[in-house]
């Protein structure tokens, strides 16, 4: 307790932050919204890809960034960029002004994702906290879960009085995380004397990535394990108001997808301090592969159970992976090679989110989603036994 109290006093500006950006009331009902103005699955597939496609131009440089100018710096710009984004979907009737809005949207992922996890490392190594990191994420996810909760509570509420209002009091809070974030203190975590030059620090990153087998491992286990989870994200919606739900309680499945989030984000780290990390992925490969087979069931209840399993499968990856990469990185290069890393991902997932939602919107679900199960089984297992060396721990 003394511990927890003691990283959460100097971080409380990222924790107030959390708080306020997971104020997003128009996340339970983003798809409804979309289609309200029109498009279909596979059009909203198609919108989504430019996320990726803006991480894929974006995300590389970003880090590198983060390292030469700040970690705060670059979270400041990730929420003002994704404040601008809301305005521009709230705003949007065609097709064209959501994709561009994606776009804002990728390009605010690619300007958090390695600074925001490099922040958090190198001030806790600051203080000698560094074995704290998991925890640390666990409880960011929990706090973020409790407003998390409000927004999917009133989310749907607001939907229903006018489809607008979610995206406008999420811009307000948006706002309010921009301004939290200028207290962030910035760890030192430069070299005596050291001079980022972008060329030589983007070598570096790549380098740090691609040489070392225990880092590379993880990214080629990340594709097959998570690569269809676009398939399920992108039509849940649909799906579940298609199997029963009324759309006035996709605010409350939201509410209970939150608080699974927020009680991962409290005993999923335990998980990892307990097992090992090769019992941690294997066990991950099978639960995602049985999760999927699930997903194709046709009971309401069964179904928004095991989306809940899926949600909380991805976040125990995320702790452990969380728990392995930091090792293998240098302070001075952390954000540039993190976004080095999801660089590579991103180029991977540029064109999933309009495939699985060309796939979900051509095939049965029935069929479909224990297909992807059987693939997530038989990939991961052969990758995992190839790769199984350099995941001793």
């Amino acid at each position: 307790m003394h511990k927890t109290m003691k990283y959460i006093s100097f971080l409380w500006p990222l924790y107030l932050g959390e708080f306020l950006r997971s104020l997003s009331f128009f996340v339970p009902i983003w798809m409804l919204f979309f289609q309200a103005r029109g498009l279909s699955l596979a059009e909203i597939g198609l919108v989504v890809s430019g996320t990726y496609i803006a991480s894929v131009i974006l995300e590389y440089p970003s880090g590198i960034f983060a390292d030469k100018y700040g970690r705060k710096f670059s979270l400041a710009i990730s929420v003002f960029l994704n404040t601008i984004a809301l305005i521009v979907e709230v705003t949007a009737h065609s097709t064209t002004q959501f994709f561009v809005g994606a776009l804002l949207i990728g390009a605010s992922w690619a300007f958090t994702s390695g600074a925001r996890e490099a922040l958090i490392y190198d001030s806790l190594k600051e203080k000698k906290l560094e074995k704290q990191n998991s925890k640390v994420l666990g409880s960011l996810d929990t706090i973020g879960a409790v407003g998390g909760i409000l927004a999917a509570l009133f989310g749907s509420l607001f939907f229903t009085i006018n489809n607008t209002i979610p995206y406008w009091i999420s811009i307000g809070a948006y706002s309010l995380t921009f301004v939290s974030f200028i207290f962030i203190k910035e760890p030192g975590y430069h070299k005596k004397e050291e001079k980022i030059h972008f060329y030589n620090h983007f070598k570096d990153g790549l380098r740090t990535l691609i040489r070392n087998p225990v880092l590379v491992s993880l990214v080629i286990l990340y594709v097959p394990l998570f690569f269809f989870e676009e398939a399920w994200y992108n039509a849940q919606q649909p799906i579940i108001i298609g199997l029963g739900l009324p759309v006035v309680l996709l605010g409350l499945y939201q509410a209970f997808k939150t608080i699974f989030f927020g009680l991962g984000g409290s005993f999923l780290p335990k998980l990892c301090e307990k097992l090992s990390y090769k019992k941690l992925i294997f066990t991950i490969i099978i639960a995602e592969a049985f999760v999927w087979i699930f997903l194709g069931f046709n009971n309401l209840y069964l179904v928004i159970i095991f989306s809940y399993f899926l949600l909380l499968i991805h976040q125990l990856w995320n702790y452990m992976d969380a728990g392995i990469i930091h090792e293998h990185i240098p302070s001075n290069i952390r954000a540039t090679t993190l976004s080095a890393r999801q660089f590579l991902i991103s180029l991977v997932w540029i064109f999933n989110p309009w495939l699985m939602g060309y796939l979900v919107n051509e095939f049965n679900r029935n069929y479909l989603f224990p297909v992807f199960g059987i693939l997530v089984l038989a990939i991961g297992l052969a990758i995992f036994i190839s790769r199984r060396k350099y995941l001793n721990s």
